[in-house]
């Protein structure tokens, strides 16, 4: 009996650490560093992008093509955090979406914003499925919308251009979710897969493009990235999303050379593996690891 309230005396003490050490770490990852965070998860060939506002709202902007966006959000969440402010599917391609539908089951998601385009997929079809049995809010994105995630921050909402719903385009790149992050007087410019046919109409629009990172559209296709578009966003960092050996050679040189030739510094995850930035709202810097 003493030997047994011994070693009782002993595990309620490991206990007693164990919890203090949990409210500790809570305490300080509630207390913020007041700084937002930016990170380009590498996903593979597909796109997934994780923001944290200083006051702690998640955003996930695409999900990748597979489920290992679970332990992506695994390594930048807290273990007991289970829910997300607000996800965001630029475009239905199952490398930006089918990450999403493990993420709607998994985590509790505040709400979603989307094209409204109709994309005849089981994979699609499935992710509004979900939607409604979760009971899900779903907002159609809208130029011109403001989505504000803390009194300094906001995401800006920069593409389509007119209303995709229940339309089928014939490329569905047509109705990207294009938006930029603003915190304060740093921004950064996520693309999605924006083709040159969005790039110059965003130019066209008057709309202030100025960014200190550009997401390169099109994991640095030759479909994206016209020169006349990155001299208006003129960033200081571009990060493309691509896949290690991926069979269709993105990014190309052509993409590269254009960055190049604007001195900027670019970043791919095919390389780098994820990318991330912070921002104490006066300009962003990355993150070595």
């Amino acid at each position: 009996m003493k030997n047994l309230r011994t070693y009782g005396s002993v595990y309620f003490l490991i206990l007693l650490v164990a919890a203090a050490g949990v409210i500790w770490y809570a305490v300080f990852t509630l207390e913020g560093s007041h700084h937002l965070r930016l990170i380009v998860f590498d996903i593979g060939q597909g796109d997934s992008i994780f923001i944290q506002a200083e006051n702690d709202t998640q955003v996930l902007i695409d999900g990748g093509p597979s489920n290992a966006v679970l332990a992506k959000l695994g390594s930048v969440m807290p273990f007991w955090d289970r829910s997300i402010d607000l996800v965001v599917l630029t475009h239905p391609h199952a490398d930006h979406m089918a990450g999403l539908i493990e993420v709607l089951k998994r985590y509790d998601i505040g709400m979603v914003l989307e094209s409204g385009a109709d994309y005849s997929t089981a994979e699609y079809r499935e992710w509004h499925a979900l939607l409604e049995q979760k009971h899900i809010p779903i907002a159609v994105a809208r130029a011109g919308q403001k989505i504000h995630l803390s009194p300094k921050t906001e995401l800006d909402i920069l593409t389509p251009f007119e209303s995709f719903i229940g339309k089928s385009p014939s490329n569905v790149h047509d109705a990207m979710v294009v938006s930029k992050l603003i915190y304060a007087s740093s921004s950064a410019l996520l693309t999605g897969d924006a083709e040159k046919y969005l790039e110059y109409r965003l130019l066209l629009s008057g709309v202030d493009l100025k960014s200190d990172i550009l997401k390169v559209g099109h994991h640095g296709s030759k479909t994206s990235t016209v020169p006349d578009f990155v001299a208006a966003v003129a960033p200081e960092y571009a990060v493309i999303s691509a896949g290690r050996k991926n069979r269709y050679g993105h990014p190309t040189q052509q993409t590269l050379d254009t960055l190049a030739k604007f001195n900027i510094k670019t970043f791919r995850t095919d390389q780098n593996r994820d990318v991330e930035f912070t921002s104490d709202g006066s300009k962003f810097e990355r993150v070595l690891k």
